[in-house]
């Protein structure tokens, strides 16, 4: 499903080219093209001033992207990696995540098979690589994180780890500014950090996680030592038969700085594959407690009825028929109960932005994805 370019270098070539040029070893080396392009037609009701949205949908349910990975052997069982992808939107082919070249992931660093990973640059946290993994929609753009925006959060000016001990895996991470925002002033500005173990066999995964971070960007009267979030989540996936199974729950701790907020999300899930190459899903998400989405901001935007015990839920179904190894076809469809004055979307973005505290919405999508 991916196009692989293998490159090897011969010493004696290179010291046939350049004679006077230290030679050295030649390793192999490899060097990755993939992609995925997802797009298709989408429809929500309710949306903010109580119209309709019905159009062009880029990302339903993967983000497209494009990336190049690989490899060198430097012996000794240690390597050189590396990876940079990009996220865009197909309908204008602008750069996604804040019109980044490799908004997704830039990074290089060493790999040992004994002692693990340890890489340098823009790198998905452990929220996208582990927990958003826990339901069957990932980071979709009619899943979870519209309850939860951080199951996306990627970090710059970051190093990452991750290390293997049989069927545990352990990973930290710290980032020095999360959105390249920085300051000499302000330490904790944009600081992020998280810690997690996953263990995996025999068709079972589970993860737990500690995720913390600073404000990036602090408007006038807030600082980051006050606008700070941490979160502990843990998930299960099981997979029998044709079905997989999930569940997880989310703590958020979050202190802005006029006043506090503690939430509790919690959601199951499953997949089951009626034949080889259909798929049919379902999730269902509930919170309690009010979370603020911009932690930037003194306090909460008015529309999100800071302070009120709010119980949003989603309920998220999805169908999916492969045409081939590389194309599918897919249709999803979503619905959002804003109980006690919550302002939860069925999608994110903009036509997800001020929806009317206490109004249910519906939305879907349906749409064609392809990977190369």
């Amino acid at each position: 499903m991916k196009t692989s370019l293998r490159i090897a270098a011969a010493g004696a070539c290179l010291s046939a080219l350049s004679p006077s040029f230290p030679v050295m070893a030649a390793n192999a080396a490899s060097v990755q093209l993939y992609g995925l392009i997802d797009t298709g037609m989408e429809f929500i009701n309710h949306a903010p001033g109580g119209g309709t949205h019905a159009g062009f949908g880029s990302g339903n349910w993967y983000g497209s992207r494009w990336g190049l990975r690989g490899a060198e052997d430097l012996g000794s069982g240690l390597k050189t990696v590396y990876a940079l992808e990009s996220g865009f939107d197909i309908a204008t082919g602008n750069s996604l995540q804040g019109k980044r070249l490799f908004g997704r992931q830039a990074y290089v660093g060493l790999s040992d098979r004994s002692w693990g990973e340890l890489t340098l640059g823009r790198h998905n946290t452990l929220m996208i690589d582990w927990m958003s993994k826990f339901n069957p929609y990932n980071n979709s753009s009619f899943g979870g994180k519209n309850l939860d925006p951080a199951f996306s959060d990627r970090m710059d000016n970051s190093i990452k780890y991750t290390t293997k001990l049989g069927a545990v895996t352990l990973g930290a991470y710290y980032s020095f500014g999360w959105n390249n925002e920085q300051s000499w002033d302000d330490a904790n500005r944009g600081r992020m950090l998280g810690l997690g173990l996953q263990y995996k066999a025999d068709g079972l995964t589970a993860a737990v996680l500690y995720h913390s971070k600073r404000a990036d960007a602090p408007k006038a009267g807030a600082n980051s030592s006050d606008n700070r979030e941490d979160r502990v989540l843990t998930g299960v996936s099981y997979q029998a038969a044709d079905f997989t199974f999930y569940g997880g729950y989310r703590w958020l701790d979050q202190h802005l700085t006029t006043r506090s907020y503690i939430s509790h999300l919690f959601w199951a899930g499953l997949t089951y594959r009626p034949a080889g190459n259909t798929r049919l899903s379902a999730a269902v998400y509930h919170q309690r407690g009010t979370t603020c989405d911009n932690m930037n901001l003194v306090s909460c935007p008015s529309v999100q009825q800071a302070g009120r015990d709010q119980r949003p839920s989603l309920i998220t179904l999805g169908a999916e028929y492969d045409l081939s190894k590389r194309t599918s076809l897919y249709g999803l469809a979503s619905y959002a109960i804003n109980n006690h004055g919550s302002s939860v979307s069925v999608r994110g973005g903009k036509f997800g932005a001020n929806i009317e505290p206490g109004r249910n919405q519906l939305g879907g999508a349906v749409g064609i994805v392809h990977r190369f």
